[in-house]
């Protein structure tokens, strides 16, 4: 499958078209085993995979091949065939990988590497997949099931009303198991929920679940044993959370399933209904468990207040005790946190920690209502919630101090149920039709107020007459679309691990916040250094991208680590994944051919790093002075390296 390729403001454009009606898309956290990224995508028949970038498959020999006969007339040829050939079958299956990965410069980016398609009989209107870290051998990797290591895992909710989970194996199908006799034999009916390529699915809710279309899926994973108690909070937690459990779910040694998948979806029924299924996952961890009748019957159910737009449990891992915390933004104005592991006697359907509210603004009937949200996501490794308004403003409450200033204050349990917060404490726009500006707000709560009449400035003009005649991008009457992106940047910044980088989308304006903490450290202290403030820690607005007669559905980015084909350069951003309606659409920097050059390898190194740093803002003095003399040289790095310029040497005689 080739992309058309469209190069704009330095990055490609790759356009995808897919062979059937696209609804959803997203990239998986790990790489597969042959380092590709793997995007999966929801369309109207089931699900279609991506395998991108990585080793590619090693060209297999042919089951026939030609070879010459030993006679006198040359062109005579003779067929060999061998009897022992067994026709390619799912238990033979054993893909077989390039060593290392061949780059093509004349197509500047990464190819696909293998596609699949999972048919299913329905369309899948939504996906989700549990947190995971983005590096396998990080030790929190290896406290989860293998499950969760070895194959992609996907929650999907349908059009018939159901909610389904889907396992596949990371690794990509060889091409000789795609065309194996058993599947050309086959028709499309036949095909759906069949065991064709290892995939596993288990229908969550039938008749017991959502009486309407669901509108959001989120998945996380939970043990049946307690978590590690370190401090008093996470004492009572656990205490709370073993009395949640039945005995016949308790953590003994001869428990049957040791592992959960906690599934969260909700719909527009009634006022807004929520829904929590259990998925066992068997004793060894290797699969989930199809067997136990468990996940018939919804475990939790709540009615909203009015109905979410988005859901999303807390990033963090298990045995952290914020796994539980599931994030449920309302369109109205609320986002709320739920605490699906820790229930009380008064309420045996969790607990309800804290609400957040967006500010109020003036409607044309003269009634007052708060802003309305288009989506919320945790930030700051879940100590922190992101929102962006329906307006084009975004904004951050900081819950647990996790900001530049951060001070040890309260953890979100049990003890601050009930609190409300109303002010953000940092905020921006996403429009450059807007004030770009953002706000920090004071310990008063007293932030920036919305004026009928705006101050006649050159700046002010121009936005009322491009408003004018263009018209608002951004209506509050529910037509315009967006959300945000969050992927965590800790590769690039050591000094704080919960860095992230921040995607915003609305209508059509796409930014892109490299660094958050820099971001927030900028305008809480107005940090800078000599050649200026950190490109890292500014809003970067990729423009308006037009889609033609398409509409966008959705915009991501892609999660670290990056693969191996950008590893060796520094990139501003990651790449970033558009979903339309017949297809998707990746932006990506193009990838630069290497340079010839003949500097030693610790010279190179040296290079490296300093432009890495200093792209980062965290160069030291001396790095400084090796960049600057290097400059002075008139060469792109040290000694020898790149365009060498040779240095006059100007002789004095001895008098």
């Amino acid at each position: 499958m080739k992309p058309k390729v469209k190069l704009t403001n330095n990055l490609l454009r790759l356009y995808y078209e897919l062979p059937h009606r696209v609804y959803s898309s997203k990239v998986y956290p790990l790489l597969s085993p042959n380092g590709s990224n793997i995007i999966v995508c929801g369309h109207g028949q089931g699900l279609f995979v991506l395998w991108r970038g990585g080793r590619s498959f090693k060209s297999q020999p042919k089951a026939a091949e030609l070879k010459p006969v030993n006679d006198a007339n040359k062109d005579t040829v003779m067929i060999l065939e061998s009897d022992n050939e067994e026709p390619p079958t799912l238990s033979n299956d054993t893909p077989v990988f390039d060593e290392e990965e061949v780059q093509d410069f004349a197509e500047p980016y990464p190819p696909l590497v293998q596609t699949l398609d999972l048919p299913i009989g329905v369309a899948v209107l939504h996906i989700s997949f549990p947190n995971l870290p983005t590096e396998p051998a990080e030790s929190a990797m290896k406290s989860l099931p293998p499950l969760l290591s070895d194959r992609l895992v996907v929650a999907i909710a349908c059009s018939d009303f159901s909610i389904r989970v889907l396992t596949l194996p990371l690794v990509p199908p060889s091409p000789q198991s795609k065309m194996r006799p058993d599947l050309r034999n086959q028709t499309p009916s036949a095909k759906i929920m069949n065991d064709r390529f290892g995939e596993q699915m288990l229908v969550v809710s039938g008749g017991n679940g959502h009486q309407s279309i669901p509108r959001g899926v989120s998945v996380t994973a939970t043990a049946r044993s307690l978590p590690p108690a370190v401090g008093p909070q996470d004492q009572a937690r656990n205490r709370s959370y073993s009395a949640s459990r039945p005995r016949s779910q308790g953590s003994s040694p001869g428990t049957d399933h040791s592992w959960d998948l906690l599934i969260a979806s909700h719909s527009a029924r009634f006022s807004g209904l929520l829904l929590i299924h259990k998925v066992a996952i068997v004793a060894d961890g290797s699969k989930i468990d199809t067997t136990s009748a468990e996940h018939s019957v919804p475990w939790q159910m709540q009615s909203l207040a009015s109905p979410a737009v988005s859901i999303d449990f807390n990033p963090s891992i298990y045995p952290s005790p914020r796994h539980s915390l599931l994030l449920i933004a309302e369109a109205k104005g609320v986002v709320r946190i739920l605490d699906c592991l820790s229930q009380h006697e008064s309420r045996p359907e969790g607990c309800w920690l804290i609400s957040l509210y967006s500010a109020f603004q003036p409607c044309a009937d003269s009634a007052i209502s708060r802003k309305h949200i288009l989506g919320a996501q945790w930030c700051r490794g879940g100590k922190a919630v992101m929102v962006l308004l329906a307006d084009g403003e975004w904004g951050l409450w900081n819950i647990e101090n996790a900001g530049p200033k951060a001070k040890r204050g309260t953890e979100v349990t049990e003890s601050i149920s009930g609190t409300l917060l109303t002010t953000f404490d940092i905020s921006g726009w996403v429009s450059t039709t807007r004030t770009s500006k953002s706000s920090v707000k004071n310990a008063s709560g007293t932030g920036e107020k919305s004026h009928g009449l705006a101050p006649t400035t050159p700046g002010t003009r121009r936005v009322r007459q491009e408003s004018l005649f263009t018209g608002r991008t951004a209506q509050l009457n529910g037509v315009v679309h967006g959300g945000l992106s969050i992927s965590s940047t800790r590769k690039n910044s050591i000094q704080n691990p919960d860095d992230e980088s921040i995607l915003l989308w609305h209508g059509d304006d796409i930014a892109i916040l490299p660094s958050l903490f820099k971001y927030w450290q900028n305008a809480v202290k107005g940090a800078g250094n000599l050649f200026g403030t950190d490109t890292r820690g500014q809003l970067k607005r990729i423009g308006s991208s037009s889609l033609g007669d398409e509409a966008r559905i959705a915009v991501s980015l892609f999660p670290e680590p990056y693969p191996s084909w950008v590893k060796s350069r520094t990139l501003d951003q990651n790449e970033i994944l558009i979903t339309t309606e017949r297809g998707i659409i990746i932006m990506a920097t193009p990838i630069a051919e290497p340079r010839a050059t003949t500097l030693a390898n610790s010279s190179t190194t040296l290079f490296s790093a300093d432009q890495h740093l200093l792209a980062l803002g965290e160069l030291d003095v001396n790095g400084m002075d090796r960049v600057l003399a290097g400059m002075s040289n008139g060469s792109q790095a040290y000694g020898d390296h790149g365009k060498s310029n040779p240095v006059k040497k100007v002789g004095f005689l001895n008098s």
